[in-house]
């Protein structure tokens, strides 16, 4: 068994998140897409900690957050100036944000 079958996310080892994104992107790459999930999550969960929904499960807003994270795969532009950490954690946030004022509401 290879080592490229053992991890399918080893292919973007020396990759930066920006190419990775633009793979998921233009190519269609769900492999790419569901690395840059599975590395963000962590991330996302600890943003997730910093609020608070009454009614509301901590894993749902950590959801809340997954989306946001996927809206920012989807719609990062590599061609700006900003980095795709800093994209997705606004995107995140505001995605987090939207659902507890619309729940409150």
């Amino acid at each position: 068994m290879s080592e490229q079958s053992k991890d399918p996310y080893s292919r973007f080892a020396d990759l930066t998140d920006e190419e990775i994104v633009a793979l998921a992107n233009t190519e269609g790459n769900v492999t790419a897409q569901e690395y840059l999930l599975h590395k963000y999550r962590n991330f996302v969960r600890g943003k997730a900690k910093s609020y608070f929904l009454v009614g509301a499960e901590r894993e749902d807003i950590v959801q809340e957050g997954m989306i946001g994270l996927y809206k920012a795969i989807r719609d990062f532009k590599g061609d700006k100036q900003s980095r795709f950490r800093a994209f997705a954690e606004l995107s995140v946030t505001l995605q987090i944000i939207i659902a507890i004022k619309t729940a409150t509401r």
